[in-house]
């Protein structure tokens, strides 16, 4: 080990010692296979032979691999490494800043005492502080009591004080008669903490959810993270409503090589009020792969169709009419793929049969290959529907298709194809329909160009016809197959596409129908559908009964950012069906920390309010919280999620 040493004022004790320690210097080497060089320097410095000690005095600095320790007064023997340093004591490295009183610690070991010290870690912006930390290793600390915190200032906004500090920066927390303080105000006790204090993943409890609705009362939400490893996690949670009843969910993540995922949560809760026992099972496995065996599995499925309805505040969920199981396996070849499906629904309105289950469904599929000038695709597949109550049987359906393009300005292309749908079933008077299509259809496509000063115009014109005939139409429904119906459809349609030098901001399209198989209403609704980028972002599409002279439906949104208020508006009309919905919405963000949201849900038909929501977030430099409030006609929902950065950290590793 090599040492340096320069003062910046010369005693003559000191300029003595610098001359020991040039003459006797080879004798007080200590051999080090890194050759670390250490340099002091000071107002002053002595050294002792016999100890092999220095002794500095007067703004001290030390430096070594790296670091520097500065104090008023600094004791450091070269033999072993130590270092005594007392006043205004401040080390500092890449990683860590400390400051103390006095400190004592080995430069080799990295362990040692820190007095009336305050440690900070700059990556992940931890504090730790305390009469007397003691420094176990690298990152590993422990005190009699000490304060942690991510905040910065003297008065940190939130803070752990406890005692028998346990502390692994970026791994745990562990420490023992707690208090949770903001601005050093106590306001939570514990008798013992133990949580993930990371970037990464680790086991321990996450944040607490606390909400409240007046049908279901108090809402606590407790999770606890378990780090199986890596890249599997499981997440055990207790979720109880005071005038309701317990859950009990569990939440368990993995990812494999080659891209396998899946994420699977099973939830259940008593409800003492209803008498009732609810069971949610919800998960997804993914393993597609283009070159190998694989599929995917997605389970939707809960046991009583009122349970969205009961316990989930958000009218997406609470209105949704279905749940799709799915899973398939594929395996594909160079341009085709063989699979094996299966699909289970739920039917989530009241007094209503499941729908038929398709369990399974064989099939083959050929992606277009090229024979000379034209194309050859098809599909084919066997399903099995099975209904406890209603028309369950089988269907065999084979769909091959034949492909040609050609011309150059005008690009025509044509198909013909067809189908053989055979069916087996039960529970009916007539068991073995059956039914044989021919479908031709034939479009031509055009592209006119038209460049301005500031805008490129694109306008493609088309024109199109489509004729189906049908052998049987009197069919049972269980899916979009038996909706191949017989028509002769001529379409005309003009797409206008708008571009400048940021890309296309605006596209206008327009088409109208004519089959001729619907006799004296042959003309389909003309349908418009404008899509703007900008200045404002706009998405609608409506049709337009000719025949009627009425509107048979209008979708819109409609966004626009304003000195940063986000403005939206939406509307939902559909004559069949008597649907008719405004939705509304409003984002601000007055200023860094504080986001604020509303949002509303009005049924014009009903004249009913089915929601209104607020949501307010604010994110400053080492905590956060979020505020949801949920109105509904029968309802209201309060929730409440506090985030202290540094804490409960959940993202699987690849």
């Amino acid at each position: 080990m090599a040492l340096a040493a320069s003062c910046k004022s010369f005693t003559i004790g000191s300029l003595i010692s610098i001359i020991i320690l040039a003459l006797f210097h080879p004798l007080f080497i200590t051999p080090s296979s890194a050759e670390e060089k250490t340099d002091i320097i000071s107002d002053s410095l002595e050294y002792n032979q016999e100890t092999s000690t220095y002794t500095a005095r007067g703004k001290v600095k030390l430096k070594r691999d790296g670091s520097l320790i500065e104090a008023d007064e600094m004791i450091y023997n070269a033999q072993t490494s130590d270092v005594a340093a007392t006043g205004n004591v401040k080390y500092t490295d890449p990683d860590v800043f400390v400051t103390g009183s006095r400190a004592e610690f080995n430069l080799d070991s990295k362990t040692g005492k820190l007095y009336d010290a305050e440690v900070f870690f700059r990556k992940d912006n931890y504090h730790i502080s305390g009469k007397v930390l003691r420094k176990k290793g690298e990152n590993y600390y422990a005190s009699p009591e000490a304060t942690f915190t991510t905040c910065d200032g003297p008065a940190p906004d939130w803070s752990f004080k406890g005692k028998n500090i346990d502390i692994v920066t970026g791994d745990r927390l562990k420490a023992r008669d707690v208090s949770f303080r903001i601005k050093q105000v106590p306001v939570l006790y514990t008798p013992y903490l133990a949580a993930p204090i990371q970037t990464e993943r680790k086991t321990g409890f996450l944040m607490p959810e606390v909400g409240y609705s007046d049908i279901k009362g108090l809402h606590i939400n407790i999770p606890f993270f378990w780090a199986l490893s890596e890249n599997r996690d499981l997440t055990i949670e207790l979720d109880n409503y005071s005038k309701r009843g317990l859950g009990k969910g569990l939440e368990f993540r993995y990812l494999e090589p080659g891209d396998i995922r899946g994420r699977w949560w099973l939830y259940h809760l008593r409800d003492r009020q209803l008498s009732k026992d609810f069971i949610e099972i919800k998960g997804t496995h993914d393993q597609i792969t283009a070159e190998k065996i694989g599929g995917y599995l997605s389970v939707n499925y809960i046991n009583e169709k009122d349970f969205y309805r009961e316990f989930s505040p958000h009218i997406e969920t609470r209105t949704n009419r279905f749940l799709e199981s799915t899973g398939e396996i594929t395996a594909p070849f160079s341009n085709s793929r063989a699979y094996l499906l299966s699909q289970y629904w739920v039917d989530l309105k009241d007094n209503t049969p499941d729908p038929a289950q398709r369990l399974p469904e064989a099939g083959f599929v050929l992606n277009p290959v090229k024979f000379g000038k034209v194309w050859l695709s098809a599909t084919t597949a066997f399903s099995n529907f099975w209904s406890e109550e209603g028309i369950s049987g089988q269907r065999f359906d084979v769909f091959p298709k034949i492909l040609q393009s050609f011309g150059k300005d005008i690009v025509i292309s044509q198909a013909v194809g067809l189908r053989e749908t055979a069916y087996s079933l039960n529970r009916t008077d007539d068991d073995s329909l059956h039914r044989e299509s021919f479908e031709y259809n034939i479009a031509a496509h055009m592209r006119l160009t038209k460049k301005y000063s500031s805008f490129t115009h694109i306008a493609e014109p088309a024109l199109s016809y489509n004729l189906i005939t049908n052998s049987e139409n009197d069919l049972p429904l269980f899916d979009s197959t038996e909706l191949y119906r017989r028509v002769s459809l001529m379409e005309l349609s003009l797409l206008n596409r708008f571009m400048n030098r940021n890309g296309e901001f605006m596209v206008v399209r327009a088409s109208q129908g004519y089959d001729s198989y619907l006799g004296d209403r042959s003309f389909l609704p003309f349908r418009l559908d404008i899509a703007i980028k900008k200045p404002v972002r706009l998405r609608m599409n409506t049709d337009y009964n000719v025949h009627t002279g009425k509107v048979e439906s209008l979708y819109s949104d409609i966004r626009m950012t304003v000195s940063g208020v986000t403005f939206s508006a939406g509307q939902r009309y559909k004559r069949q069906g008597s649907i008719k919905t405004f939705v509304g919405g409003l984002q601000v963000h007055p200023y860094k920390p504080l986001y604020l949201e509303g949002r509303i849900w009005y049924d014009a038909d009903e004249k009913e309010t089915q929601e209104l929501a607020f949501v307010l977030k604010y994110l400053s430099q080492c905590w956060g919280i979020s505020v949801e409030y949920i109105r509904n006609p029968d309802d209201f929902h309060v929730r409440v999620l506090f985030e202290l950065k540094g804490l409960g950290f959940r993202k699987i590793k690849a």
